[in-house]
């Protein structure tokens, strides 16, 4: 059964909508898909809950008008892709999550809270790395400039058992965009367990039989993984995490850092999911 959907759905708020929606765009054109852009907007009153009538329909039409020009903005860049916009009604998540359920991307921007922060109000980039029904990619607030073709797709790996859903969307990516890949294998204890070595060594094979013409590099870091992490995306095009679903996220190394990643990566970070019947299918 195919998981695909061919959508992509960019996540916008005023604060970082153009940076999330151009690089969300670059996605959707190179998948063929459908950009869909949503943004949430607070519930009408109710009882002691929510804003007043009047100042909610005001939140309505200014969401309205902001994806009225970022549509325009996508349009006259890409006039052959397929735009729909969304203003729903709900907390952020709760609309991007559910918005998941028919997407094969969710794009949404980097949150600058502080770790003490996003623990006293919560953080939405943060709550959908676990909810998330389809891959994640969390972009950093800054302006996009044309990467260089030699700016690679990273692959993280540590020595959870998710290294195929990391690894299928990093070899699609390399394969679409032409760039190269780097399998970056952190490893803080100096050496990986025989076993999950093995399985991706294996792994490494029946991809590269599958995209024999994706160049590809192997690095070993013994390093402190978010120290390492957090370099390398300053030179990646894009830096690709596994989990495991909904709920929990790459369990060992990865678990501790991906929230931490999110605020100081360089580069967009995307979380990668195991489906059960995973395939590596260009997009």
């Amino acid at each position: 059964m195919s998981t695909e959907f061919r959508r992509v759905v960019a996540g916008v708020s005023r604060t970082d909508g153009r940076g999330v929606v151009g690089w969300a765009a670059a996605e959707a054109h190179a998948r063929h898909a459908e950009l869909r852009l949503v943004t949430a907007v607070p519930m009408p009153a109710a009882p002691d809950r929510y804003l007043p009538n009047e100042v909610a329909e005001e939140h309505r039409v200014t969401a309205v008008r902001m994806l009225a020009e970022l549509l325009d903005g996508v349009l006259a860049e890409r006039p052959d892709l397929a735009v729909a916009t969304d203003v729903v009604s709900g907390p952020p998540a709760a609309v991007l999550r559910a918005a998941t359920e028919h997407a094969d991307l969710l794009v949404v921007g980097a949150d600058d809270a502080t770790p003490f922060a996003e623990a006293i109000s919560g953080s939405v980039p943060g709550d959908l790395l676990t909810t998330s029904h389809c891959p994640l990619a969390v972009v950093p607030r800054r302006e996009w400039a044309e990467l260089p073709a030699t700016a690679p797709v990273v692959v993280a790996l540590d020595e959870s058992a998710t290294a195929q859903a990391a690894l299928a969307y990093g070899y699609v990516a390399a394969a679409r965009s032409g760039r190269p890949l780097t399998i970056l294998r952190c490893v803080p204890a100096g050496h990986l367990g025989e076993a999950a070595a093995l399985a991706q060594s294996r792994l490494l094979i029946a991809y590269g039989e599958l995209y024999p013409h994706v160049v590809v590099s192997v690095d070993v870091v013994p390093d402190d993984p978010r120290r390492a992490l957090v370099a390398v995306s300053r030179r990646a095009a894009v830096l690709v995490l596994g989990s495991r679903g909904r709920g929990r996220l790459a369990s060992g190394l990865f678990g501790s850092v991906s929230r931490d990643l999110i605020r100081r990566s360089g580069c967009p970070v995307v979380i990668a999911r195991t489906q059960p019947t995973a395939v590596a299918l260009p997009l």
